[in-house]
Formats: structure tokens, sequence, C-alpha cells
């Protein structure tokens, strides 16, 4: 039997907004609300550190996440908005060496990060609070793989909070297709079937990525083709370059790779809605909407709406 959405039809399927710093949370959070869009607003805000955008988000400061909950208390608990850390002690290193892939030192940062936030009562499982983070090692040749061993301690470690993998399983997948293809990856490829398997044996709740190396929108066969192995095992949680203007071409080009609709399962939708203003990348409250809306208009088995 394919997987069921979790999501009532005609509800759209869910977003996921990433916030660097309490500046830009708070305006997520009025999103968040049913007035500002006439529907379920943003169900999940991924907090890292302020001004870390640029280096793909790290981790935020236990002040910055107090801020942030106290900006989204208050509101309906039955449609509260969940709050994901970012696990990320450093951005990626100068090229060539991989990014993802930490020192002991590092990860004993990491550690003690998870520790301090479960520990600070600010979290709640019963809201869908948890983590985000992603640890790789070296693997043949300039491959890099998953570290299982080191993952699966964090995830252990943080329970009873989810915890997602994030876009390092996407360097994962381009290594992968690389060393057997030598050359750029192919939308039908299989190199991250691997790297999937591996996830899912650390005990991830997720996996935010684009598919592999570059946009969603490029790899949307292939992000359907890993919901469908997925199964609803684990949730897929779209990201990269993801916005208004293009969720219905990524939805359709994820729904045939996946064989159909109904083989999708839980998948969520990610965006940061920025724009540049005077040089200074801002949060986009009319982005924000748009998207919301064109979500809502792809009911949870991504069938209204999309027509080949």
């Amino acid at each position: 039997m394919p997987p069921k959405s979790p999501y009532p039809s005609g509800s759209g399927r869910p977003l996921e907004i990433p916030v660097f710093g309490p500046d830009t949370s708070a305006v997520a959070a009025v999103l968040s609300s049913s007035s500002t869009t006439g529907g379920d607003g943003a169900r999940r805000l991924e907090l890292n550190r302020a001004g870390s955008y640029g280096v793909g988000g790290t981790t935020p400061t236990i002040d910055e996440l107090a801020a942030l909950v106290a900006a989204i208390s208050g509101g309906d608990e039955g449609n509260a908005t969940a709050v994901r850390v970012m696990i990320r002690p450093r951005g990626a290193p100068p090229p060539p060496e991989p990014d993802f892939v930490y020192s002991e030192a590092e990860f004993d940062v990491m550690r003690d990060d998870i520790a301090r936030f479960v520990q600070s009562g600010l979290l709640r499982p019963e809201r869908g609070d948890g983590f985000v983070f992603g640890i790789l090692k070296r693997g043949t040749g300039e491959g890099v793989d998953v570290d299982v061993e080191r993952n699966a301690e964090l995830v252990r470690l943080a329970r009873p909070f989810k915890c997602v993998f994030h876009r390092a399983f996407d360097d994962v997948v381009g290594s992968k297709a690389r060393l057997s293809q030598d050359s750029q990856p192919l939308a039908d490829d299989n190199s991250w079937v691997e790297a999937l398997a591996a996830v899912e044996a650390c005990g991830f709740d997720g996996i935010l990525t684009s598919g592999g190396p570059g946009n969603a929108v490029d790899n949307a066969a292939r992000i359907g083709r890993i919901a469908s192995e997925a199964g609803g095992r684990i949730e897929i949680i779209v990201g990269g370059g993801v916005r208004s203007g293009n969720v219905r071409e990524l939805a359709s080009g994820m729904r045939k790779g996946a064989g159909g609709s109904e083989a999708l399962g839980a998948v969520w939708f990610h965006s940061s809605c920025l724009c540049v203003r005077d040089g200074v990348d801002q949060f986009d409250t009319e982005e924000a909407t748009r998207l919301l809306q064109e979500l809502r208009s792809i009911d949870g088995a991504l069938l209204d709406g999309l027509r080949d």
C-alpha cells in the first residue's frame, strides 16, 4: 500500500520557514497566524543564529531560542508552530575541503549544544519541536558518506525531540553521482538510495533536501523518487530555491518522479522567503503569503490544481 498523506484534502502542503535570529523570527511568527494568510500559515520555523544566512545557517544561542518561543507563544495550541533548532558549529570550509565533516572538538560542541537546548525547557516535543543537523565522513576517493555512528549518537541525545538530517544529504548524493558517472548527477540516477538508507539507520525523522546539488526544481523527479522510496517512514522536506513562482512546477515534477501523487506520503516545503532590499537579505512577507496561497491550492495528495 502506498503511504497516505497526513494532510486533509484541500489543506495544502505544510510550509517550514528558516529564520535567522529573533528579528526575522518575529515576522515569521506573524505569518504563522491564520489571520495573516487566511489559512494555516507556516507550521514550522527552523531557527538559525542571527547573521548566519550567508553560510547556510549555524547554531543559534539559547537567548535567540527564548525570543522565538516567546514570539510564537499564546496562539492556538492545536495549531502551534513548531521550532526546529539548527545544530551546525560552522559554515563550509574553503574548497576543496568537504562540508559537514567535523573534528572531534566540533562534534563535542554539537553534542553539548543539543544537551543545553534539551535541558533549557524551551522546547516541547508535543509541539513538534526538534533539531536539524547532519554529519558526514570521508568516503571513497573524493566522496562523502553519512556518518551513521555520530549522527545516531546525536539523535539519541536529542530524544524525545524530532531530528532532521539537513542538506548534507545533497552533498552525499552529489559526490556519489559524480563518482559513479564522472559527470553531473542525472535526474534519474540512483545515487540517493544508499544515502537514504543510511539516514534512516541513524534514526532521523526527516530529511531536508533539494534532491542533490542545485535547486529543488532541477531535481524534482529525483525528489519524488526519494519521497516514494521513503514510504512515509521518514518525512521529506523539500528546500533549495523553493518560491511561489515555481512550487507548482516543482510539485508536478515530484509527482511524475514518484509515479503518482499517492506515492509521495509526508512531504513538506521549505523556503526562507527572503528578498534583497538595499543590498541586504530581508524577510519578504508578500512572497511568504503568495507561497502559502500556492501551497493551499495543492491538496494533501498533490492532486488538485496540478495538470500535466
